[in-house]
């Protein structure tokens, strides 16, 4: 009885460490240089989170209406998305929390940010910020710890906000000057990042973002606010302001696998050359780990790296070729077994796993399709045999917004790997439009993306007997899926459509129309993010495909 009652205490005490933390009350407000009323609750609003800066901080979307804002029209992507998110409809409106308060400025008081912060957060956050020498980069580190069991999806997001901006005279037509946190980016994109859940007392992350900076009136005005939120309910967990003192490290001996670098989906060589990013989360510089990797159950083999990291230093490790014997879906999993000769003190974020498969078979005519974005000189591809040498490639390309297509015919049985690359280091979408790609031969896709960085690789292997003939779901092609603002529909010429129809998640039809031809071009641009099926009524029969539509 005296054993089970310690065993109870020492389990108490390790949980009341992380029992509660302090939450900081987080508006988000809606407001616009030419919303006459915004004019009115602005300053007292201001006066309110400046008489209490250690219960409520705040984050400021300027709209597109009533009328002119040159602060929505220099971002109009993140406000818009909280707007959408909220399902705000006018201006001034502020949100408190997510979900405990939303509606006119005039409902709410410091009482209400009162009830708020008396409840205690389930996370504790630090935000740091440095820019870059040449001024024209803001780099963010953001730590967030769980200091309570938290359940259901959790996303962060890191607010750059401009504190203080003034003009000389009223840049709308409401008479305001002066405006106060004004957002000016949310990174590393609308929708934030999305953290592991559960999160359980101890477990933390620590995300690292950048800017170029765009459209700043005072660089010395630039701060960051950080929020955690459950994107189903709207709750906002915490919030955060940027520290003036840096963030320190957890544990003594820690290293982070953030990430493989040079992994792909498909593979037909029986070999991989893992590239793996490391971080040291620890507070001892980093000068030696050790590390183990499998593919399936085959043996283990260890990799010995030596070096310097401080704390967040970052290193790329090139492992040594892993040969492996090939099957139809494979495992390859790699996790440190040592950090400078002692154990690792967290081992929440020191394992990877990646999952590929064998490589699709394709015939000798493969063909690539590319809807350039609007910097098509960025985008280049090429297509090489397994000794390395160049068999087809193309680009860059010289229009904007035209779909081209490329018909490639690959002269030998054999493994072939085929390399996209964008120069600007986004893909084809972003900040220059959307695009997309897809390799396919008949009905099968190889490859097929978006946004992808400054490359993305597929393997893909030629073989003699050919593609079998497809039959009409296999012909059946829906790209690019995921979809953002436009879509196609395509089957081969054997099979000619009667009818296609796209339903939501709701089960209502948002798009249908009868067609002989073999490819229906549809615009996407309005549809909300979310699942849909598309059907298509055929001579055959009935035959369905997913996508997904993004934003």
């Amino acid at each position: 009885m005296k054993n089970l009652s310690l065993l109870s205490l020492l389990i108490t005490m390790v949980f009341s460490g992380y029992s509660q933390s302090q939450r900081l009350v987080l508006l988000e407000h809606f407001t616009q240089a030419s919303c006459g009323p915004c004019a009115q609750y602005n300053p007292s609003i201001h006066n309110l989170l400046v008489s209490n800066p250690d219960k409520i901080t705040s984050i400021n979307y300027h709209t597109s209406w009533p009328g002119y804002d040159p602060m929505y029209n220099q971002n109009p992507t993140d406000p818009s998305a909280r707007v959408t998110y909220y399902g705000v409809s006018s201006v001034p409106h502020s949100v408190l929390d997510g979900n405990f308060f939303s509606g006119h400025p005039g409902d709410w008081n410091i009482t209400t940010v009162n009830q708020r912060y008396a409840v205690p957060s389930p996370f504790t956050m630090n935000i740091n910020q440095r820019l870059s020498a040449t001024n024209d980069t803001l780099f963010v580190t953001m730590m967030i710890q769980a200091t309570e069991t938290v359940t259901g999806p959790i996303t962060a997001h890191t607010a750059i906000i401009e504190k203080h901006i003034h003009f000389n005279t009223p840049p709308g037509s409401n008479g305001e000057k002066d405006f106060y946190n004004v957002l000016k980016k949310l990174l590393p994109t609308k929708n934030g990042v999305a953290l592991p859940t559960p999160m359980m007392p101890g477990e933390y992350v620590i995300l690292e973002s950048y800017w170029v900076l765009a459209n700043v009136y005072d660089v010395n005005e630039l701060s960051v606010v950080g929020f955690i939120q459950n994107p189903t309910s709207k709750e906002v967990h915490q919030s955060a302001n940027l520290m003036t003192e840096p963030i320190t490290a957890l544990h003594n001996n820690d290293v982070e696998l953030i990430q493989f670098s040079n992994m792909i989906d498909r593979y037909c060589h029986n070999f991989i050359i893992p590239q793996v990013e490391i971080r040291n989360n620890g507070n001892n510089p980093l000068t030696s780990l050790e590390i183990n990797y499998q593919v399936n159950q085959e043996e283990i083999q260890t990799y010995q790296w030596t070096g310097n990291l401080p704390f967040l230093g970052k290193a790329q490790i090139a492992l040594p070729q892993v040969d492996f014997t090939m099957q139809d879906e494979n495992i390859f999993k790699l996790y440190v077994s040592q950090v400078n000769h002692a154990g690792d003190e967290y081992t929440s974020n020191d394992t990877l796993v990646h999952n590929f498969s064998k490589a699709i078979q394709a015939g000798h005519n493969v063909q690539l399709k590319l809807r350039t974005d609007n910097a098509p000189s960025e985008v280049t591809w090429t297509i090489l045999n397994s000794a390395g040498t160049t068999v087809a490639s193309g680009g860059p390309y010289a229009e904007p917004g035209i779909m081209y297509t490329e018909d490639i015919v690959l002269p030998d049985v054999d493994c072939y790997e085929f390399y996209i690359y964008d120069s600007g280091g986004n893909g084809l979408c972003c900040g220059n439009g959307t695009g997309f790609f897809r390799l396919s031969s008949e009905s099968n896709t190889i490859a097929q993306e978006t946004q992808f960085g400054y490359e993305v690789a597929a393997q893909f292997d030629v073989v003699n007997v050919g593609i079998d003939n497809p039959s009409a779901t296999e012909s059946f092609s829906v790209y690019p899926n995921p979809a953002t603002d436009q879509l196609w529909v395509e089957v081969p010429a054997a099979i000619v459509p009667s009818t296609v129809t796209i339903i939501n998640q709701s089960g209502q039809k948002v798009f249908e129309t009868n067609t002989t031809g073999r490819k229906i071009e549809i615009n996407t641009a309005s549809w909300p993010a979310g699942l849909y099926i598309v059907r298509m009524e055929t001579t055959q029969g009935m035959f369905l495909n997913k996508i997904s539509i993004l934003k």
